[in-house]
């Protein structure tokens, strides 16, 4: 089959992520009425008057740069049936929309908290736009009073800080708002798309093998388990059907005439085009066709098909398909379509002995497998657009005469010449820089090849091609090759049999013109020159020469034959800001502060120097010196890579003084190519850090060799510096996760102490599952004394059971009293959440417990002697006696609600009763940490190691400070919020009072203090932050707060208040577990426990 290269092949593909249930469907619902009125109906499927199943796939004609181009949309990506295919979904995305509901906060949250560190795990590099669903919600509620909402406000913030191409508001009932959310993302993909060649394929995990086999486990027969992937979605039930075909849609649908299988006249072609069909069940009794077409419905399976047992022609794209193997193969099929769909794997053909023409264009299939090798009679392949890397062996022997790889993520071709009958060959719009696998010996009938938008920048590529004598249509532009001078009349040159070059016929007077350049007639001009003028000299007077050409190639390229591998072609888009940056670039350098802030990429680094592509690249400035540095000391990063930055003289001296005030790990800077170094010269080595071991890298700064080898600083005291701080880095990250997996535990026990009117509900005793959460110790030590007095656990006796108590008495068991404490045992698991019956769909018992008792602890000895152990009666009498005593625990909870009370008392007449700032409170604090301290006085804040500010304040090296500007009423605190731990957990809102623009300072190791006994965590900064007020504005500044102790939970979105203390402990803020480390003495309070 011809190849036909269709201008409209380009395809953006706009992927949607969000929270389930939160309008995705009536938006494309919305932009597919719009779509279907318009010109393109024909290439949408898409019916809006029909119920909608959560997944969609739709793909519409739009109009850019005056040429049609194809946008797909697809939706849920995420979803946990479709992870085969969630990786390529969003690395194929030219652009992300990530979504949320205006009136769910919590939506809005999981952008920050999920989807945007999944873009960036998974190392995505398409732009993402911010987009408000339901927005008319909003407006509604706030005619309601109903403020449960997000501000528009908070969106466009999030999306200036982590680098978002921008922000909309939409909402079905105003199309036109939906509108205008797709014209602006497909304005980001194809930004995208047209700078996308310049970036190395993304790096993929290699997809599973079955053992001693080289075809992939999902293209042969099914494996155990592999049904749970595809069966929930092709099993329809009668509410999920909601369009099924009818007999009288068929009827309507059928046409041509021909011979049937029982040599009978009948219709054997029908087309059920575009009916929104999500089931073909009916179809099943017309088992004479033999043409059907069932593209752009609801389709997920097409298991009915399996009746057709004549059927030679299939059309089913733009459904809703997720394997190919969903029906019964017919004895003859010939040609099918499956091209936008959902297919994560190429899957199993080889039934089809038949098949001569498959399209699986639009999926999301990242692998060829072997399920082609079967299939000798396979003529045309349509493999387009899809997420391949790599050609592998496995079309071997395949008599392919058309081969279509265009849009994927390809990097050489090895695996093509195998296919010896290949004509048409379309490559395009990949991440080729060779073509040197395709040899004509290999594929001698190749006449159609299409290499645009690859990053081929070497003419000898187009050598090679020369021996290739039926090439008659070659597609370079666009490549950084042709952008060589005379690039037309260089291929044609090397290729005077092509007919067509890059969708231009080739004309004779091209072809002469070539001629001419290259002088084809320059000997026979010259002879006849001389002939009939003897007595003159022969002059050449072309315009444009081969050697020309050369020279202007050298000029352009430094280089002959080669543009480099990323041309010479400016960077046209427009830029923003200061210092100015195109969208793609701040949306890159946004993305590298917020990765810093989370440990560095790679870990430890905070990389602002190396990009992926050319367009992404954008040097540091001194107006971001500031938050980079933020970031650095947030994220714990030993490295600095700055490389050939803008920063002056200032900025490196600013860099410097960061690195000797702060507490941060950084111990290596990189300023290679800055030339501001050289100002600075022998400064240098007296100010930077050498003795604590840092080093700093100033290469190609203009600086003397030695200068930059001493600050090189390549001793024993560098590596031991970087390996201690990435041994602190570890040690941090596995305290953090220790800590987050103690925080049920945590909140369970801050709970039970909150003051209120009366005592909650008595806890469980120490043999309950509820006490062994992680971070809980009492029980384990509780289990040890149990087992030191009783090493046989409860002793069978044969006739009794025995153990010792906790009073030293023995006890004996019959076996009725047995019987209660093991149905006591069977009533505490299920108390806990336990299905005795089925374990599997019960509440999991805690990892702690189950070492000490077994997964089935039913009956265990251990487990039914510490409950007795722990008080447990082996009585009727007493119900439920697994819990603490009612009246011994209001007691207890009385006697700690007596203590807070005192201390806080106390504790406000001291320290919050004189002239304090508004705002600023730190009586709280003092008396929290007393409790904790298990003192029922109040300590002195020395024994915190806590300084007050109005005694002792040293001055911040930029700015006024926090306290300061308080005091005077330059500044008020409208609001402080925590919540969590990590990066921006706390939450400062200042206001300015002035009429000048400010600059404050929050000092490192200011503590903020709890409203009230929240019994949650007070937080202490470690680093300086800086916040820049405008006069008479508010500005909110997210910081990183410190915990004091582990033995509290985190805060959670609780309002906090800013004291007039801090933490003098220098060596200590710049790492939480050495502030945990420091403040381990502190011990929660055992009795109401």
């Amino acid at each position: 089959m011809a190849m036909q290269f269709d201008p409209r092949d380009r395809c953006l593909h706009i992927c949607m992520l969000g929270d389930a249930g939160i309008g995705h469907s009536s938006f494309l619902k919305c932009y597919g009425a719009q779509a279907q009125a318009g010109e393109n109906a024909e290439d949408f499927s898409f019916m809006p008057d029909k119920p909608l199943c959560s997944l969609q796939n739709l793909v519409a004609m739009v109009e850019l740069d005056g040429e049609p181009c194809r946008v797909r949309f697809t939706d849920e990506a995420s979803g946990s049936k479709f992870d085969a295919m969630r990786e390529a979904a969003i690395h194929a995305a030219h652009v992300h929309m990530l979504c949320f509901r205006a009136d769910q906060p919590e939506t809005f949250a999981s952008i920050r908290q999920q989807w945007l560190p999944t873009l960036w795990e998974m190392q995505a590099e398409a732009p993402w736009l911010l987009v408000a669903l339901a927005a008319d919600v909003r407006e509604r509620n706030k005619v309601t009073g109903d403020v449960n909402s997000v501000p528009q406000e908070e969106a466009e913030e999030l999306v200036k800080r982590f680098g978002g191409w921008g922000y909309l508001e939409c909402s079905a009932f105003f199309p036109e708002t939906v509108q205008m959310v797709v014209d602006e993302a497909l304005t980001a993909a194809y930004t995208y798309y047209r700078l996308q060649w310049q970036l190395h394929p993304p790096e993929v995990a290699s997809p599973p093998r079955t053992a001693g086999d080289t075809k992939a486990s999902w293209t042969a027969a099914p494996e155990e388990g592999y049904e749970r992937l595809w069966l929930p979605h092709e099993t329809l039930t009668v509410a999920d059907d909601h369009v099924p075909v009818t007999e009288d849609q068929i009827r309507e649908g059928l046409s041509q005439l021909g011979d049937s299988c029982t040599r009978q006249h009948a219709y054997v072609r029908c087309d059920l085009m575009a009916m929104n069909l999500t089931s073909l069940v009916k179809i099943r009794q017309w088992d004479q066709l033999q043409f059907l077409n069932v593209s752009r419905n609801r389709l997920q399976s097409l298991e009915p098909l399996g009746a057709l047992r004549h059927l030679l022609h299939l059309n089913a794209s733009h459904n809703l398909l997720i394997r190919s193997e969903s029906f019964t193969a017919p004895d003859a099929l010939e040609t099918c379509d499956m091209s936008y769909n959902m297919l994560a794997e190429l899957g199993d053909w080889k039934v089809h002995r038949y098949l001569r023409e498959l399209n699986l264009r639009g999926n999301y299939i990242s692998y060829v497998g072997s399920g082609l090798k079967g299939n000798h009679e396979l003529r045309m392949l349509d493999l387009s657009e899809n997420f391949i890397s790599k050609m592998q062996q496995n079309l071997d022997d395949l008599e392919l005469r058309t081969l279509n790889l265009a849009q994927n993520k390809l990097s050489s071709l090895e695996g093509v010449q195998r296919l010896s009958k290949l004509h048409c060959l379309d490559v395009r719009h990949n991440h080729l820089t060779s073509i040197s696998a395709l040899k004509a010996e290999d594929i001698p009938r190749l006449r159609k090849l299409r290499l645009s938008e690859n990053r081929i920048s070497q003419m000898r590529e187009v050598d090679q091609l020369a021996s290739f004598a039926f090439l008659s249509e070659l597609y370079m532009h666009p490549n950084p090759v042709s952008q060589l001078p005379q690039y037309r009349a260089q291929v044609l040159h090397r290729l005077p049999r092509l007919r067509q070059l890059d969708n231009q016929q080739v004309t004779p007077e091209e072809r002469v013109k070539t001629e001419v350049i290259y002088g084809a007639d320059v000997e026979t001009r010259q002879d006849i020159f001389e002939q009939l003028l003897p007595e003159e000299t022969f002059v050449d007077r072309r315009l444009m020469t081969e050697a020309l050409i050369s020279q202007l190639e050298v000029e352009q390229f430094g280089r002959n034959g080669d543009a480099g591998p990323f041309g010479c072609e400016p960077n046209s888009d427009p830029t923003y800001g200061d210092p100015p940056r195109t969208k793609l670039q701040m949306a890159k350098f946004r993305q590298r502060v917020e990765q810093t802030r989370r440990g560095g990429f790679p870990e430890g680094v905070a990389n602002f120097s190396e990009y992926p592509a050319p367009y992404h690249s954008n040097s540091a400035y001194d107006e971001d010196l500031a938050e980079t540095l933020e970031a650095v000391a947030e994220g714990g990063c030993e490295e600095l890579w700055l490389g050939a930055a803008e920063i002056s003289p200032a900025g490196i001296r600013e860099i410097i003084a960061f690195m000797q005030d702060t507490s941060s790990r950084l111990c290596h800077i990189d300023l290679a190519g800055c030339s501001s170094a050289a100002l600075l010269g022998a400064e240098l080595l007296k100010s930077f850090p050498l003795d604590r071991g840092c080093s700093i890298e100033l290469e190609n700064c203009g600086l003397a060799d030695s200068t930059v080898a001493r600050l090189r600083n390549k001793s024993e005291d560098v590596s031991r510096a970087l390996n201690q701080a990435a041994a602190e880095r570890r040690r941090i990250a596995q305290r953090l996760k220790d800590y987050a997996e103690m925080k049920e535990f945590l909140n369970v026990r801050a709970e039970r102490l909150l003051p209120r009117g009366e005592a909650p509900e008595p806890p469980p005793l120490l043999c309950h599952p509820a006490q062994w959460l992680s971070g809980s110790t009492e029980p384990q030590k509780a289990l040890e004394g149990f087992l030191r007095a009783n090493p046989n656990k409860l002793m069978d006796a044969g006739d009794s059971w025995t153990m010792s108590k906790r009073s030293g008495d023995k006890i004996h068991l019959n076996a009725d009293q047995f019987k209660v404490i093991s149905d006591k045992l069977d009533d505490m698991l299920t108390d806990w959440g336990c299905d005795l019956n089925e374990p599997s769909k019960g509440r999991a018992l805690p990892p702690a417990f189950v070492n000490a008792f077994g997964a089935s602890p039913s009956k265990s000895p251990k487990l039914l002697g510490f409950m007795i152990w722990e008080g447990v009666a082996p009585t009727k009498k007493f119900k439920r006696d697994f819990y603490r005593k009612k009246d011994d625990w209001q007691a207890a909870w009385a006697d700690e609600q007596r203590r807070m009370k005192e201390l806080l008392e106390k504790a406000i007449e001291e320290y919050d009763s004189g002239d304090a700032a508004l705002g600023v409170a730190s009586g709280q604090l003092i008396a929290h940490l007393s409790f904790l301290s298990g003192s029922t006085e109040l300590k002195d804040p020395s024994s915190f190691n806590l300084v007050k500010v109005s005694e002792e304040s040293p001055q911040p090296r930029h700015g006024e400070d926090l306290h300061s500007a308080l005091s005077a009423g330059l500044v008020v605190v409208e609001e402080i919020v925590a919540d969590g731990f990590g990066v921006g957990n706390l939450k400062l809102t200042l206001r300015s009072l002035s009429s000048e623009p400010l600059i404050i300072t929050i000092r490192k190791g200011t503590v903020f203090q709890q409203k009230s006994w929240t019994h949650r965590s007070d937080l202490l900064t470690g680093l300086d932050y800086m916040v820049a007020l405008l006069p008479e504005s508010s500005t909110t500044k997210e910081m990183l707060g410190h915990s004091f102790t582990m033995v509290c939970p985190p805060p959670s979105c609780d309002e906090m208040l800013i004291t007039d203390f801090y933490v003098d402990l220098e060596d200590l803020l710049g790492s939480q577990a050495l502030i945990w480390d420091h403040f381990q003495n502190f011990k929660w309070p055992s009795k109401p426990t």
